[in-house]
């Protein structure tokens, strides 16, 4: 049966409508990981980078992200962030710090403050940021710096979840405390439909004990 030049334009419009749809299709990917012991491990990143032309997504023009100082710690203890986001570091402690890096993906220093009013730092350099308080030498936190928007980090309870265009991803880990561990069998994976990743470290992680708080209120 022939076709009529109306039903060949219903079918176009059909076939792209599909298209778009597939080209908008997300799926859930939950993670639970445990140590080599079976105890949860918080903080850790995982970050999916696709190997196919996923749709744009940019940090660049979202508010600041914090790494904010309460009770002597940074708050959050790892942080992520896209290539180009600004982090702003406020401190909510009634005494001065003295915030610094020397990481190569980004070097800088605030110094002596007990509110912080300037303006936010850009992070552009993908990389592992080490931070720390010139003041309070047990202060160490970390922001992860990505190219790719798709990354989690995992809670108290080892999981953490997020929704990516189905496709096919290059997979990466890490740990501030398991730098060179990795909880995958092998380097890519394909997500296309919901699933539940439950993975484990072949390293113990072990507890943070907590810190020295022997220095005084300055």
């Amino acid at each position: 049966m022939r076709t009529t030049p109306v039903q060949f334009i219903y079918l176009l419009l059909f076939t792209f409508s599909c298209l778009f749809v597939n080209a908008q299709e997300s799926v859930s990917v939950q993670v639970n990981l445990n140590d080599a012991e079976s105890h949860a491990v918080e903080n850790a990143v995982i970050i999916f980078t696709p190997t196919f032309s996923a749709p744009a997504v940019s940090e660049q023009n979202q508010t600041p992200a914090i790494m904010n100082q309460i009770d002597k710690q940074f708050a959050p203890h790892v942080l992520v962030v896209q290539a180009g986001r600004f982090i702003a570091f406020p401190n909510a402690d009634n005494l001065f710090h003295h915030v610094y890096s020397f990481s190569p993906a980004k070097q800088f220093e605030l110094k002596l403050y007990k509110e912080f009013t300037a303006e936010p730092l850009r992070f552009d350099e993908p990389g592992i940021v080490d931070i720390g308080c010139n003041i309070h030498d047990w202060m160490l936190g970390y922001i992860v710096v990505t190219e790719s928007p798709y990354f989690i980090k995992t809670d108290t309870y080892g999981k953490a979840q997020i929704d990516l265009p189905a496709g096919e991803y290059a997979l990466s880990f890490w740990h501030p405390r398991a730098k060179d561990a990795t909880p995958f069998s092998q380097n890519t994976m394909v997500f296309d439909t919901s699933k539940t990743l439950s993975l484990q470290l072949d390293t113990v992680i072990e507890n943070d004990l907590g810190f020295d708080d022997g220095f005084g209120e300055y």
